[in-house]
């Protein structure tokens, strides 16, 4: 009986202790937190909404969507989806900054600028690849065969011999060249 007692006196005062939990612990926040949300004069509901969407305490109270042109629901919109302040601060500076459709259009030209470029780097490291593209299937042909015997005869012979084959490479180097020229004039004209 005098087990059954103190069995039930402990169950009583662990039941009371959890009952005696802190307001800011049963939400997860620190004291300095839950001071923070007194000086506000904040809700429970507003705070468990805030925790919930993932918001701290401190970021909403510091009232950061005035500093990127929101209102406060539009900012709690964006962060309950999963964006973070910094993806928030980009699309702010990206709306600041105005990149209309004439710098748009910059840039695209830029990139259309560097397109060119990426076909003469394609003719020099890709031997024949645009030679073929173009229409030119007998010479690239034999420059696609040049490079890849040039690559097959380096590697067999290291692999056989145990030592490097310059020999290879060179003939690797002048069909590059080789296509990179043929791929210069042709365009040129």
């Amino acid at each position: 009986m005098k087990r059954v007692v103190f069995l039930i006196l402990i169950l009583l005062s662990v039941t009371i202790a959890q009952d005696e939990m802190k307001p800011w612990e049963k939400l997860g926040l620190s004291q300095t937190e839950w001071k923070m949300i007194k000086d506000a004069d904040l809700s429970i509901k507003k705070v468990e909404s805030l925790l919930k969407d993932g918001i701290g305490i401190e970021e909403y109270l510091s009232k950061t969507w005035e500093n990127y042109g929101l209102t406060e629901s539009e900012w709690i919109q964006k962060r309950r989806s999963g964006i973070t302040n910094y993806d928030i601060q980009l699309e702010a500076s990206v709306k600041d900054k105005g990149f209309g459709e004439d710098t748009k259009n910059g840039i695209r030209s830029d990139f259309s600028s560097m397109s060119g470029n990426g076909q003469m780097v394609s003719s020099l490291f890709l031997p024949g690849y645009q030679q073929i593209k173009a229409g030119k299937k007998g010479r690239g042909i034999l420059m696609v065969s040049l490079a890849g015997g040039a690559v097959a005869w380096c590697t067999a012979d290291a692999i056989a011999n145990k030592r490097f084959f310059a020999l290879p490479v060179c003939v690797l180097a002048l069909d590059m060249i080789w296509s990179f020229v043929d791929f210069k004039v042709s365009s040129k004209k």
